[in-house]
Formats: C-alpha cells, sequence, structure tokens
C-alpha cells in the first residue's frame, strides 16, 4: 500500500520550500526504513508518497548468554548456574543453546520479539521530525511551544484509505487537504494516495515542482515567440517563481520605452529583484518594452494594470537613481569609504582599498607585468570599492561591481580599468568563468585573498556548513584563476605574518578543489609540496593523476609493493653494515643505490622511501620521477 503524508501551511517563503523537502524525506526515510518515491512542494504544502510500504513490525532476535559451558554442566548434567539462570530469563532447558563468545563457549538462550512497527515509530517521532527541519527563521501560532515557518494549517495523512493518527500540537491528521487559495472551495476529500496528485490538481494546485517549473519555462517560450523575442532573466528566477504559486498563468505587460536607457542588466535585474518578472530582447538581443509575469490567479485587467504600475515605480527609481549617480566620478566616492564598515575586526572599505592597491602590485610584480600594466591595475584597485556609495548599489546590492564598470566607463575610465571593476568579483560560483583579462585576474586573486587572510584572521573561519563570509568560495577563486591562467603564486612571500589557521585551510580548499583528480593523488602531491605554492600542486596533481593511468606506473608500484612486503619490520631504523655484505651482486646493487641516494626530488629523497604504503603514492610518484 501506499503511505501518503502531507503538512499544509501558510505561504512558505520560496527559498525554504525545496531544502525543507529534502530534510522531510531523508527523516521520513530514516523513521520508516523505506524509500520515498515522490515528494511535493508547494508554497502551500510540503507532501511525500511512497509506494509498496508494509506497516510490519520488525521481528528481532536477541541472544542472552548465561554462564561457561563448562559451568553449566558437569557430567552432562545441568548445574545450579545454569538452572538459577534458566530460572532468572524464565527459560527451559530445551531452549538452551551452545555459542561461542570471545573464544569459549557458553550457553545462552534465544529470545524472538517484535519492534514497534514503522507508523508507531512515525507517530512518536512526528513532531521532532518537523522541528528538525533546518529553517532561516521559526514562529509560533498558538499557545503550544511547537513553531514552524509559517503555521502549520492542516495535515493529511494515509496509509492505504486509512487515516494516520499523527499530530503536532493541537492539530490532528485527517485525510483532508485544500487546493488553491482562491480557485479551490473548500477541503478537498482524499480516499487514498493514488488520487492525490489528481485531486490536487482538479483544485487548481501543480504540487510537483518540476512539473510547475517545466510549465511555466514553456509558457515562458510560448508567450515571448508571440512577440518575436526571447526571455532574458537572472539566473534562478524561473526556479523561485515555481516556489511563489501553485498554479502559474502568464501575464504579458508592457513599459515605457523611455526606461530602456538604463544598462540591460539593471533592467534585468530590477525586473527580477522586484517583483520576479522576465526581460524580453528582439532578435538583435536588445531589450524591448515588454515582459513577462506568472500569476498565482486568473489573469484580469486589473492584475495586469496593478503589475505595471508596480512596476512603473520600481523603473521610475532606477533611472532615477542612475541619472543621479552618473553626476558623480567613482573618485570623489573613494575617500567616504572611511564610513563603511567592511568588518569590525578588520576596519573600513578605504582601508580594504588600501591593501587592495598594494597587494595588487605586489602580485603584478611577482608575475612580471609590465609598469603600464600595474598602473592600470592600481587605478582599478583604487576604484573597486567606489559603487558601494552608489544610489543604484545602495537599492540592489547584486548590481555592486557592474554598475562601477557601467560608472567608470561613462567617466571615461580605461576600457580595462572599468572591466576589472566588475570582473574582480568573478567567480562567484563554479559555474561563472574566471576574469578575462590580467588585471581583471590580478584585482580577483588580491580582493579574495585579502578578505581570506583578513577575515580569518579576524577569527571569522568557516565551521560545519556555515560559512557567512563565503571563504570557500573565495579560496575557490583564487585557485581557479591560478590554475586557468597558470600564475605560480608563492602565497607565504605575498602575505605576511599568516594567521593561524589559514594554511590548514588552504590546504583543506586545494584537496576540496582537486577532488576531480582523485583523494589519494591530491593527498599525495600535498604530503610533499606547499600547500601555500597553489600552481605547483595543481600542476602537479595533474601531472600525477595522468601518470597514474600508465602501465609504466601501475607495473612500478606492483614492484614497489613486493618489495615492501619483503623488508623486515623496523628495517627503516637499521643502517646498512657495507662489511657484511659477501657477494658480488649486492655489493654492485648496493653502489648502484648509494648513486641515486644523491639525487634528490622535490623536498625528499630515495631515503623518504623507506615509509610504509600509507602514503605510498607520494613515494611511488617521486620513485617513478627518478627512473624516468
Amino acid at each position: 500500500m501506499k503511505l501518503l503524508l502531507e503538512i499544509g501551511t501558510e505561504e512558505l517563503p520560496a527559498n525554504v520550500i525545496n531544502q525543507a523537502l529534502k530534510s522531510l524525506k531523508e527523516s521520513l526515510e530514516k523513521v520508516l526504513g523505506v524509500g520515498i518515491q515522490k515528494t511535493y512542494g508547494t508554497p502551500r504544502r510540503l507532501a511525500v508518497i511512497t509506494e509498496d510500504f508494509e506497516d510490519k513490525p520488525e521481528e528481532k532476535e536477541e541472544l542472552i548468554y548465561g554462564p561457561p559451558l563448562g559451568i553449566a554442566y558437569k557430567e552432562g548434567k545441568p548445574t545450579k548456574a545454569l538452572l538459577g539462570f534458566l530460572e532468572r530469563v524464565k527459560a527451559s532447558l530445551d531452549e538452551v543453546l551452545e555459542v561461542e563468545r570471545g573464544g569459549g563457549k557458553y550457553v545462552a538462550i534465544k529470545r524472538v520479539y517484535k519492534d514497534k512497527s514503522p507508523l508507531e515509530r512515525l507517530k512518536e517521532e512526528f513532531e521532532s521530525i518537523l522541528l528538525s527541519i533546518p529553517l532561516p527563521k521559526r514562529m509560533r501560532w498558538d499557545s503550544s511551544s511547537l513553531s514552524f515557518s509559517r503555521p502549520i494549517r492542516w495535515i493529511c495523512a494515509l496509509y492505504g484509505d486509512k487515516v494516520v493518527h499523527l499530530s503536532f500540537g493541537k492539530l490532528k491528521a485527517s485525510n483532508l487537504t485544500f487546493g488553491h487559495r482562491f480557485l479551490s472551495k473548500g477541503p478537498i476529500l482524499i480516499k487514498d494516495a493514488e488520487e492525490y496528485e489528481e485531486k490536487l490538481k482538479e483544485g487548481f494546485v501543480i504540487p510537483s515542482f518540476d512539473e510547475r517549473l517545466s510549465l511555466i519555462l514553456e509558457m515562458l517560450r510560448e508567450e515571448s515567440y508571440a512577440l518575436g523575442s526571447t526571455p532574458r532573466y537572472t539566473e534562478g528566477l524561473p526556479e523561485e517563481v515555481a516556489n511563489l504559486l501553485e498554479f502559474p498563468f502568464p501575464v504579458v505587460g508592457k513599459f515605457e520605452e523611455k526606461y530602456l536607457e538604463l544598462p540591460e542588466k539593471v533592467l534585468i535585474t530590477v525586473l527580477a529583484h522586484h517583483q520576479r518578472f522576465f526581460c524580453l530582447a528582439n532578435k538583435e538581443g536588445k531589450l524591448i518594452p515588454y515582459f513577462i509575469a506568472f500569476s498565482n490567479n486568473k489573469p484580469n485587467e486589473k492584475i495586469l494594470e496593478g503589475y505595471q504600475k508596480v512596476l512603473r515605480a520600481r523603473l521610475e527609481d532606477a533611472l532615477f537613481f542612475y541619472k543621479e549617480d552618473l553626476k558623480t566620478p567613482l573618485e570623489s566616492l573613494v575617500d567616504a569609504l572611511k564610513g563603511v564598515i567592511f568588518h569590525p575586526k578588520v576596519g573600513s572599505m578605504w582601508e580594504k582599498t588600501q591593501r587592495l592597491i598594494s597587494l595588487s602590485e605586489k602580485i603584478a610584480m611577482m608575475l612580471g607585468f609590465d609598469q603600464k600594466t600595474i598602473e592600470k591595475l592600481k587605478r582599478a584597485a583604487l576604484l573597486s570599492k567606489a559603487d558601494i556609495l552608489t544610489n543604484m548599489v545602495k537599492e540592489l546590492d547584486e548590481l555592486q561591481g557592474y554598475m562601477g564598470m557601467v560608472y567608470a566607463k561613462a567617466w571615461r575610465e580605461d576600457e580595462e580599468v572599468a572591466r576589472a571593476i566588475y570582473e574582480h568579483y568573478l567567480p562567484r560560483t563554479p559555474s561563472e568563468e574566471v576574469p578575462k583579462s590580467p588585471i581583471s585576474q590580478v584585482l580577483s586573486i588580491a580582493d579574495k585573498l585579502d578578505n581570506l587572510y583578513t577575515l580569518i584572521k579576524a577569527g571569522e573561519m568557516p565551521s560545519g556548513s556555515s560559512d557567512p563570509y563565503g571563504l570557500r568560495r573565495n579560496a575557490y577563486g583564487v585557485f581557479a584563476i591560478i590554475h586557468k591562467n597558470r600564475y605560480n603564486l608563492d602565497l607565504r612571500k605575498l602575505l605576511e605574518d599568516l594567521p593561524e589557521g589559514f594554511e590548514e585551510f588552504i590546504r583543506s580548499r586545494l584537496e576540496a578543489y582537486l577532488e576531480p583528480y582523485g583523494y589519494d593523488v591530491v593527498r599525495a602531491v600535498l604530503e610533499v609540496k606547499d600547500p601555500l605554492k597553489p600552481y605547483e600542486i595543481i600542476k602537479l596533481t595533474e601531472e600525477l593523476a595522468n601518470l597514474k593511468e600508465s602501465q609504466k606506473f601501475k607495473d612500478i608500484v606492483e614492484a614497489y609493493k613486493r618489495v615492501v612486503k619483503i623488508l623486515p619490520a623496523g628495517w627503516e631504523d637499521s643502517f646498512v653494515e657495507e662489511e657484511l655484505m659477501q657477494e658480488e651482486e649486492e655489493k654492485a646493487l648496493w653502489e648502484e643505490v648509494k648513486k641515486l641516494e644523491t639525487e634528490r626530488v622535490g623536498v625528499l629523497d630515495l631515503w623518504d622511501l623507506k615509509k610504509t604504503l600509507t602514503c605510498s603514492l607520494t613515494e611511488c610518484w617521486l620513485w617513478i620521477r627518478t627512473l624516468l
């Protein structure tokens, strides 16, 4: 039979639904002991369905050990020790078993008992399951001490056609659910899990996130095609919209052409950030004064008018901010950064800017940049944070860097300088490209290294899943830029007086960055190389990963394993006594070994190969490099 469980709520925030559903699924699978095949999430519900679910108590066996066999019987007859044991456990002689335990033989009694059924466990743990769901904010809505992201209004729980009697505070489970808040009237009776999805669709609810998302993307294509355009939007917008409604209805609207004066990314961001609307572009790739929105209700003239009215106000503000910002050159804002705190223990954004100028120059000199390029780099570093103080960035902080580039170009700054103001934030995710120009690349490395250095020094080391300052992301960005551009930087020379934990953090992030090459390969390289020379680690990891696949490597590894196996225990602590050698062959071999002793590879020599195979990949690699 199927098990259905639905938690009905007031409208949940879009950004908590998928994570909450994932947590609910994992917790239920642990309690029920079965996999959950289907999950459903909308703003007003979290639901799961488990197919072929049997609510049978599990039979468990337990051995109750008695005295040793030699004490339990004397001359084949039960002793008082055995009889006392049987009386204590209420068993008969017929039930006695002989078992092995700890190398000896004992008597024991087997007991078979039934554990709680899955649904019995679920009833006991249901409240704690909901309370354990990770939520950014929780609230209470009645006199109980229970909390959730939003008030829970109903619970629908069915096993086959029977209600599972779960409770959360004062709320009891039933076989009723509710459809769309506006388009469905009254409760909906669910007879069994088979009809759950169909009944909800009749009530104007598409319970599957994937299905809603696919429908939104299809409607987006159809409506934009009708206007001879293609949709343009920020990453993640369709997914967010899919979790803002239960049944999507497309609404096509228009705005005044004067707002096309705004930079493209500003227009796209304003529509997405404030209204969750999609921009449209013509065949030439230029934005047109139309948008597509999605309503959770059947569209009408009032809905369209409301959308257009609110959007007009947002765009008017954006246009005003943009024109006002253009009146002030970025350089004149730099001094005011003294009043913007970067971190209470680190100082202001102006101080960060000064560090960026110095660190960028140091990196550029280490990489051999010419003086003209260094001057451009220092100019980009000076202006890199100034757009924080612009009206547009204060309103839409996701435009930081981009607006700096736009305003720098407007004030006729060098093209490379302007682009570096935007690109030095890249890459922000593993899927994003690294900066393209050398100036952007160096400024990006400097910015991210400064974040790592100063924030770790301030005690902001990430722990567990908590990384509020994105230090792991910063480390990834540094490695990605160094890797792609083959920048051989020594962070130990670049950053003086390293804070406690810095080197360990870099090492752990290098392991994560290079994980696709194989954990053993990465650890092998890190055993012998300085993690504060990231490019050397990356380069050698690539080499070793390729070498590891060769037949020659496999043959030598196999030979090395044989040598280790035949060496006597503790041989590494002994010294070779040449006077004990008698055979000409062993003398000749020893002479060849002594020749190799003087050849150093990396930071280890041949004698470092005396270790056991616990670190064999490192030693095998060094050995192979010596032989080849």
